[in-house]
């Protein structure tokens, strides 16, 4: 397997900026300022002797399927629990939990997401419980084992937590197909040369697509002027897919030569056999922040000790090592392993990024508004 490294002054870029998203959550948070309590022992104790009779733990996650299964394995390993999951988008996760909660059932325990589904729709519509309550071991609640001495809750109510801090590049393209310098700005995807030859994550729903409008709009054009921009990108006959495999793969076959909004991971997987593509280096910049590499408990978990004791392991030095490892993205634990991790997904010196944050992740549902309307023409 290819190895990929980052400068260690840049990767610190990254976690510099990512200690922006959490310090306003965390320092104001009683949880960030408390030392690990002395009688863990008997209380985790009890937990895994309960999660061990409850015997399972569901998962409904964004991450992938191949990165669950290594997870599960190693947690079986350890506890003795079985570990069963349902991979999908964070909006079909959303709605199977909603159509759950109204049928009265309670059947997930863990939520790995991205922001814009759990603080957009998990959360308002009660999905979420307290991350903090489910969190036991000293190593995982004592914020000096986390970048910036913060732990990285991502909204004010600590129904969320950030475990990567993903530089996410809103632009690749195959190398077979286009030249470096032919995207070096947003505004080169309404280059005529490329009318059909785009891709775009659908920016009608929750992801990395409304996500992209969203930076637009908040941080480098403004609303008005992201709105014409949306305008101008219809004539380029954009294909949309929720299918983030399925996006990667036009790209890297050449079916289309350039995609707009790729899932990360999915990137990585790509990368990792190498396929032709490459992230274009954009002047206004990309953006930090969690992917879909968040964390959450359910309000009302089917199997309540096994789900914190998941999540006590998977934000260990052991858990968090292997997640982020298989990830692909910097972790946000200060122990996160470096080695492994694409230098794509960190900036470059000098590179213009933004950080994620409560705003800009409940912002997105107005621009799935403005997309629907302003995109329409494609959908016909």
């Amino acid at each position: 397997m290819k190895k990929f490294s980052a400068p260690l002054s840049v990767l610190l870029m990254v976690w510099v900026g990512l200690a922006f998203i959490c310090q306003p959550f965390a320092a104001s948070s009683a949880f960030s300022q408390s030392a690990p309590g002395g009688g863990w022992e008997t209380e985790w104790n009890k937990t895994v002797d309960a999660a061990k009779k409850e015997g399972q733990v569901m998962i409904y996650s964004t991450p992938s399927s191949a990165l669950l299964s290594i997870l599960a394995k190693a947690f079986v390993q350890k506890f003795g629990i079985k570990v069963d999951w349902i991979n999908g988008r964070g909006e079909e996760l959303s709605k199977r939990m909603q159509t759950e909660k109204s049928a009265g059932l309670n059947l997930v325990d863990v939520v790995m997401s991205g922001g814009t589904t759990t603080l957009t729709v998990m959360k308002p519509h009660g999905l979420l419980g307290k991350l903090d309550a489910a969190l036991i071991l000293p190593e995982v609640i004592d914020p000096k084992n986390w970048k910036n001495d913060n732990f990285p809750f991502v909204d004010q109510d600590h129904n969320t937590m950030a475990m990567v801090g993903t530089l996410q590049r809103y632009v690749m393209y195959n190398t077979q197909l286009v030249q470096p310098d032919e995207f070096t700005s947003y505004k080169d995807l309404l280059n005529p040369k490329w009318k059909g030859k785009i891709t775009i994550n659908d920016p009608t729903v929750a992801g990395t697509g409304s996500a992209f409008f969203t930076m637009l709009a908040l941080d480098v054009y403004g609303v008005e002027e992201t709105h014409e921009f949306m305008r101008q990108f219809v004539k380029q006959e954009p294909a949309f897919t929720r299918n983030r495999r399925l996006q990667g793969e036009w790209i890297a076959k050449g079916k289309y030569a350039v995609g707009v909004a790729v899932n990360m991971q999915t990137a990585v997987d790509f990368l990792k056999v190498g396929s032709p593509i490459a992230f274009a280096r954009i002047k206004e910049g990309g953006k930090v922040g969690s992917g879909a590499g968040g964390l959450s408990i359910a309000a009302n978990p089917a199997h309540p000790n096994a789900a914190k004791v998941f999540i006590n392991w998977i934000l260990s030095s052991e858990g968090h090592a292997l997640f982020t490892k298989n990830y692909g993205s910097p972790g946000t634990r200060k122990d996160a392993p470096m080695e492994g991790i694409p230098a794509e997904f960190n900036p470059e010196p000098g590179e213009k990024f933004y950080f994620d944050d409560e705003k800009g992740v409940l912002y997105r549902g107005t621009m799935i508004k403005a997309a629907k309307e302003i995109l329409a023409p494609l959908f016909k």
